[in-house]
């Protein structure tokens, strides 16, 4: 990555016309790049493009530094007014050691908010650490591995799986090829490719079946792909610029910054009242002028910074003990005020996890979901040899620690074998015939139970026109067109319902016959039903939302992933009443349509980055408070825009928590209800000492403008009204700061932004309550 500085400008003359690049043939592809992908680029024409394009390498915007982030602890406005406070104690007070207490309060609040807000700035650090440091690819008519900040446009780079992709490219060969894209698209599973021309318009990249970005991984298969785009041009690259927005301030900032203005005005304003009626009353002015200075000192709370700071700082270790990671103090407070939670499906709302969830076979439809499935109804033979079929015609295994590993679809399909399955089973593939995606099944050649079986799994529509027979509840009997048509229908709506579907088959052979072709293999077959999948929801997700929902905060999903999945996972969740609409939908909407419509939203998919921070700005200028959770790369600009971004601690990506104001440890939806209900509490607690320090202080105030009116003496010392304001203010202050909260607290409404700590009706209590200290006092 570079440094600001180090790389050159890349000329706009330098950057390829821009194009559609999956709807152009491979052929055109090719002929717009100028090479051949049978020898790639020469040694000389790279260096060229290099020179013309520059390195493939993100440039580095820089965070603030240690010094800056110290610095902007004193940029506010009460704090100024402290510092003020300070110089006017010691140089013309003389007041030594009120001047010292003072600023110790501030220095105090400063290293505080310091050491809670100190992070390095390292998003597109972390986005450097997806990048392939190496790649291969033809160079000369060979395959040679370069570094891959050398690759250019036109670069013909060679793929197998677990290579990470360097660059957004085009393919040209596909051969089983399939790509977790998730952390770029948040689509579960890995996305199957295909170097075909795509006839549409506006694909969301999910659906950019024939491209590869940069930053995501093969894991099957092979391929020859086309670089047609590096460095800042990839969608890698428009991620980590969009990334570069300024920081939101959250309300809390922002209310603190409205009490410090008004608090320095009231003080200069006392400042003015008391010299002007000292003055009146025939007293020197100099010597009026140095008590007036004393009153506006003791109309200034010097506790307030570090009360709300304290506040703070308590609600980040409480929260921290429940799974919430706050990374800046002043983000503990936000998520009270939230109004809408934008969330990611894949991980969050989900386990990200495959699994499969239904059975359709004999004409009924069987529940998986349970670990041990109620399968009484379901014929033996039938659900033995579903069990089966999971089991061998699959290339998951299980890991040394137990835990599953492989493609998501298989290690979900070796899971049911679990449960359909009960007694072991021992097998030896004797030949395999891999997924294809143009055939869309695969087929495994296992002996069992001393014969030899063709296991095949697939498609529906691939399946089901190579099996003559069906298992039923009467045993095994011939399939009839109507059959298939009836389990193409089945299959269908359980699409329709947003399952992933596949249909499962057998058939005995003579081992003469286990090295066949492909298509002598897998004919003659005998259906054993279709499996539904999904990614299914976090079981404490529902309670999660409706509990959202009783706070009168709305829930937004916010996915990459299909429409129909994304529609039957909101279902499930609570989330079904609402509109849903796919990123396709966006693309017809201007921002101001937008706006009007994302009140009655529920449901985003097959969204990408740019459509993510469409969302949030159409909330924000709504006046909504936004909270965007988010796992994928895809996630962290919007993260970053939101008033509180909240990335996933377990499956999310440094570049996604670098972005983030607060980080869930254990990736629960739930923990985040928690927050909300801190964050409230902190607020309300935060307001209560806010308001028992101004009364305290506008009662010393009135006792000495008081004094001064009808005895011409000050009542209290300066170093008096600091003990009282530290000690007698301060402490019952931070006990109030951390009160328990309303049983109530999680049944009202979110604040208004619009609501200020000293709205009228606060400022009305806190004369009140200071007129009342101040006839004890003065009493």
């Amino acid at each position: 990555m570079c440094s600001k500085g180090e790389c050159k400008k890349i000329p706009k003359a330098a950057t390829l016309e821009q194009a559609e690049w999956y709807q152009l043939s491979a052929d055109k592809a090719i002929s717009r790049l100028d090479v051949d992908p049978g020898t790639g680029l020469s040694a000389a024409e790279a260096a060229s493009r290099l020179q013309k394009y520059g390195p493939n390498v993100l440039h580095e915007h820089r965070g603030p530094g240690p010094l800056s982030i110290l610095l902007s602890q004193f940029n506010d406005f009460l704090v100024w007014v402290l510092i003020a406070a300070v110089v006017v104690s010691i140089f013309v007070l003389g007041e030594l050691l009120d001047g010292i207490a003072i600023l110790v309060i501030v220095v105090l609040n400063a290293v505080l908010g310091f050491v809670q807000e100190y992070r390095a700035e390292s998003a597109l650090a972390a986005l450097r650490e997806l990048a392939a440091p190496k790649a291969t690819v033809m160079r000369d008519g060979s395959p040679v591995e370069v570094e891959s900040s050398e690759l250019v446009p036109g670069d013909v780079i060679l793929l197998v799986a677990g290579d990470h992709i360097p660059a957004d490219a085009r393919l040209v060969e596909a051969a089983s090829l399939r790509v977790d894209e998730a952390s770029l698209t948040g689509e579960s599973g890995g996305a199957s490719k295909h170097d075909e021309a795509i006839d549409a318009s506006s694909l969301a990249l999910g659906d950019q079946k024939n491209m590869l970005f940069a930053g995501t991984v093969a894991v099957a298969g092979r391929g020859r792909a086309l670089v047609v785009a590096t460095a800042e041009r990839t969608q890698m690259g428009q991620v980590a610029e969009m990334i570069q927005v300024e920081d939101v301030k959250t309300p809390l900032q922002l209310e603190l910054k409205d009490v410090g203005m008004k608090i320095g005005f009231l003080a200069m304003g006392v400042c003015v009242l008391v010299f002007a009626a000292g003055v009146l009353r025939g007293n020197a002015p100099a010597l009026m002028f140095l008590i007036a200075v004393s009153l506006a000192v003791a109309a200034i709370p010097e506790g307030l910074p570090a009360i709300v700071t304290i506040s703070l700082a308590l609600g980040v270790q409480l929260m921290a003990k429940r799974n919430a990671i706050v990374r800046k103090l002043h983000a503990v407070e936000t998520l009270g005020a939230t109004s809408i939670i934008c969330t990611d499906k894949t991980g969050t709302l989900t386990r990200n996890q495959m699994s499969v969830v239904r059975l359709f076979a004999a004409g009924k439809l069987f529940d998986l979901e349970e670990e041990r499935p109620d399968l009484r109804d379901a014929p033996a033979d039938l659900v033995r040899w579903a069990g089966i079929v999971s089991l061998l015609c699959n290339d998951a295994a299980r890991g040394a620690n137990g835990s599953l590993v492989g493609d998501p679809t298989e290690t979900a399909l070796f899971a049911a074998a679990d449960k359909l399955l009960t007694e072991p089973i021992v097998s030896g593939r004797i030949h395999e015939v891999a997924f294809d995606s143009e055939r869309k099944r695969m087929s495994t050649v296992n002996r069992l139970d001393g014969k030899v079986w063709v296991l095949a799994k697939g498609a529906p529509e691939a399946i089901l026109p190579r099996c003559d027979r069906l298992l039923d509840a009467e045993g095994m009997r011939v399939a009839s067109p109507a059959d298939r048509e009836d389990l193409l229908t089945n299959a269908a709506e359980l699409a329709e319902e947003g399952y992933r579907t596949l249909a499962l088959a057998y058939r005995e052979i003579d081992e003469a016959e286990s090295k066949a072709p492909a298509g002598e293999l897998e004919k003659g077959l005998v259906l054993v039903g279709i499996v539904a999948m999904v990614d299914p929801p976090r079981p404490e997700v529902a309670d999660a939302i409706a509990a959202c929902h009783n706070a009168r905060i709305r829930v937004a999903m916010v996915t990459g992933d299909h429409l129909l999945t994304a529609k039957t996972i909101a279902h499930r969740i609570g989330l079904g009443d609402g509109r849903a609409v796919s990123g396709a939908d966006l693309n017809e909407m201007s921002d101001e349509q937008l706006a009007e419509a994302v009140d009655d939203i529920t449901v985003y998919a097959r969204v990408d980055p740019s459509h993510k921070m469409r969302i949030v700005n159409a909330l924000k200028s709504k006046g909504q408070v936004v909270a965007m959770t988010g796992d994928g790369v895809n996630d962290a600009p919007a993260l970053k825009r939101a008033d509180i971004g909240v990335a996933m601690g377990d499956i999310g990506t440094d570049v996604t928590r670098e972005a983030s104001d607060m980080v869930l440890a254990d990736d629960n939806f739930a923990t985040i209800v928690r927050a909300v209900r801190e964050g409230r509490m902190i607020f309300d607690n935060i307001r209560k000492s806010i308001l028992f320090l101004l009364s305290c202080n506008a009662s010393e105030v009135l006792i000495m403008l008081v004094a001064m009116v009808f005895v011409s003496k000050p009542a209290l010392l300066p170093l008096q009204i600091l003990w009282i304001n530290l000690i007698t203010d301060g402490l019952p202050a931070l006990a109030l700061g951390s009160d328990p909260p309303s049983s109530r607290l999680m049944q009202r409404p979110p604040r208004s932004a619009a609501e200020k700590i000293l709205s009228p009706v606060r400022l009305g209590q806190t004369a009140w309550y200071g007129a009342l200290i101040t006839a004890g006092g003065i009493a």
